[in-house]
């Protein structure tokens, strides 16, 4: 076997004409690396790679021309991908394992390799993906290099790797890392024409909302990139079935309405498993125990499953609020399959957040519903009793508190306006009741 020095030298050695062509240089670096694999046994698996390791250390060698470097180390990272092509059999470990070595070892000669080094990653990020090592193909990819870089597209490679890189961290389940992807992305989202491209970056945005429980924004953007699928119905069908799901999941609100109700509006819902669920939200009908089985089953997933039983309580909560003026919590629990102190906490939650407008008497354990309002009705509402020179409508939480000022203040006034009186009628009560001691 070959010492790093012994291939060094014949590299000098092989390369020494200035004359070579780009495709005849590549020619000899793909015959010398084959002629040098064949000094050991295609089984010998430790000896293959330490082979290649060796023509790593060769090519990092001062006296080893960068030019010649470049090449072989170029035609190196296309047998470790390609190796039935080039009649040779090595195993996966033996590719992971060389590619990795180089990616760790070549940096250290500086700029030059920034295109091998860069293609190695990708084919080593292929390998460990098929490996299902989904977060360390990611690592391996993020850390490619585009400082130097001589592509005329490379905008578009650069967001198309980091696409690939937050897909990988995405699936692996690591929002905080493909939010970070994301942010550099984001950066170059507006200088790509590729649709495609862009259509692909919202699918991944969307994922990565749904994988953060933010799922009105996820709805959105699986919306908006069915409309890039208008001649592919089958994937626009696909896009749209995630939407409806996202926005059934989503809490009850004005916003979770009008995402729903723009999509009942798509021609292709209704030829979709989850219809029928959006139909009855967006009508404001009660949904039945049996109904959000069938949706469960299309979910798969325990813990949206558990999210949808909250989400679908409390749209049953919206809809009985128009239905009813006052109910036990008892009777609210019994109607949206729960006890009646989750029925009072889904309650207290949803007149806390502004999604509905109630009193709760915990003596009689009841609630009086005063109608289920968006927000923007009930700032409307506001504004109506609201000078021009006073601010605009407040949130919800926000004109109660104001609300229970203006109640105190007038409580005060009528007390001072009491004493006042009381003085004026009966001063010989109020000096004796007054005096001091």
């Amino acid at each position: 076997m070959p010492s790093a020095q012994q291939i060094a030298t014949q590299l000098s050695e092989l390369f020494r004409s200035d004359s070579l062509s780009a495709e005849e240089s590549s020619e000899k670096a793909k015959v010398f690396i084959k002629d040098t694999l064949t000094t050991c046994s295609s089984e010998d698996t430790d000896a293959q790679q330490k082979v290649l390791a060796n023509i790593v250390d060769a090519c990092v060698v001062e006296h080893v021309a960068q030019t010649i470097s470049s090449v072989v180390l170029g035609e190196m990272v296309n047998l470790l991908s390609e190796t039935s092509q080039w009649g040779i059999s090595l195993t996966r470990d033996v590719r992971r394992e060389s590619l990795n070595y180089l990616v760790n070892k070549v940096p250290q000669r500086g700029l030059a390799y920034e295109e091998v080094i860069s293609n190695a990653r990708a084919k080593l990020c292929n390998i460990l993906t098929d490996e299902n090592r989904l977060e360390e193909a990611a690592e391996v990819l993020y850390a490619t290099r585009f400082e130097n870089s001589q592509r005329p597209d490379l905008d578009q490679y650069r967001f198309s790797v980091y696409l690939h890189v937050m897909d990988l961290f995405l699936r692996a389940g690591n929002c905080e890392r493909a939010e970070q992807v994301h942010i550099r992305a984001s950066a170059l989202d507006k200088q790509i024409n590729d649709v495609e491209a862009r259509c692909k970056y919202s699918i991944l945005m969307a994922q990565l909302h749904e994988l953060k429980g933010k799922y009105i924004e996820a709805a959105t953007r699986y919306h908006g990139a069915a409309q890039f699928y208008l001649n592919r119905p089958n994937e626009q069908r696909e896009l749209l079935q995630k939407a409806i799901a996202c926005a059934i999941l989503a809490s009850a609100g004005p916003q979770k309405m009008r995402v729903m109700a723009n999509l009942q509006r798509e021609k292709l819902a209704s030829t979709l498993p989850s219809y029928e669920m959006l139909k009855k939200m967006v009508l404001k009908r009660l949904v039945t125990h049996e109904e959000l089985e069938v949706f469960n089953r299309n979910v798969r997933d325990g813990r949206k499953a558990d999210s949808l039983r909250t989400v679908v309580c409390e749209h049953n909560v919206f809809v009985l609020s128009s239905l009813y003026s006052n109910i036990r919590f008892e009777n609210l629990g019994h109607r949206l399959g729960v006890n009646s102190e989750d029925a009072e906490q889904i309650c207290a939650q949803m007149i806390a957040e502004g999604r509905m407008k109630g009193r709760i008497d915990q003596i009689e354990a009841m609630i009086t519903f005063e109608g289920a309002r968006d927000v923007q009705e009930v700032s409307a509402g506001i504004l109506k009793k609201q000078t021009k020179s006073q601010p605009p409508p407040m949130h919800f939480r926000e004109t109660i508190a104001v609300n229970w000022d203006e109640r105190i203040v007038n409580l005060c006034t009528a007390v001072e306006d009491a004493v006042d009186l009381l003085i004026e009628r009966q001063p010989r009560y109020t000096q004796m009741l007054f005096r001091r001691e």
